[in-house]
């Protein structure tokens, strides 16, 4: 079946999020979106917040929409890394470490808002991770990614061929949002299925 999502989102769970879980299922529902994937600022989050940000996931779920859950891990203040699928947190600030570790629990890396770094991004890192956000509506505005993104993650295929292009709501506020989406076919509407396609770079 074919759906249609979007990824970096934030609820109240982080500091700057202005809707609770179940109120970000409905705004996305009502949107024709059959996915969301949540990415809580890391440092916003302890134990209980994490399984709130488990338990509500799951509780929000159908077989119709699904809403995956994740973490935006801080490495420092310029290198942000949403993993999705991550449901617990992983310590240390290193963020080919995060990374490998997000690989190490089967959920997706993404390079967050690398138009904030002036798209100067570590080798290493760009080789770790599986996509960059390449148009991010809260950094690069609604209507059109930055000038340079294009070029510039074209330079960083050459440094990871496998490095995959990603657009992000980064949601925050209603009136931020934008109706960009991925779509994509999966066999259900489900995280793994998600997350498989995801990784497979078998979306649009």
């Amino acid at each position: 079946m074919r759906i249609r999502g979007a990824v970096h989102l934030h609820s109240t769970l982080s500091r700057d999020g202005t809707l609770r879980l179940e109120e970000l299922k409905d705004f996305y529902l009502l949107r024709g979106y059959q996915f969301i994937a949540v990415s809580e600022h890391s440092e916003d989050l302890d134990d209980q917040k994490v399984e709130v940000l488990r338990r509500d996931c799951a509780g929000n779920s159908t077989d119709h929409f699904c809403m995956i859950p994740g973490i935006e891990f801080s490495c420092g203040s310029r290198v942000h890394l949403p993993g999705l699928g991550v449901s617990s947190l992983i310590a240390g600030q290193d963020p080919c470490r995060v990374v490998e570790e997000i690989h190490r629990r089967g959920c997706f890396a993404i390079l967050a808002h690398p138009s904030r770094m002036g798209w100067e991004c570590p080798d290493d890192l760009v080789r770790a991770v599986d996509a960059v956000e390449i148009w991010n509506i809260g950094y690069d505005g609604k209507y059109l990614p930055k000038s340079r993104a294009l070029s510039a993650y074209k330079a960083m295929k050459q440094v990871n061929p496998n490095l995959l292009a990603i657009a992000a709501h980064d949601f925050h506020r209603k009136d931020s949002f934008y109706g960009l989406a991925l779509e994509m076919d999966v066999p259900e509407v489900s995280p793994a299925a998600i997350l498989d396609s995801l990784k497979r770079g078998d979306y649009t």
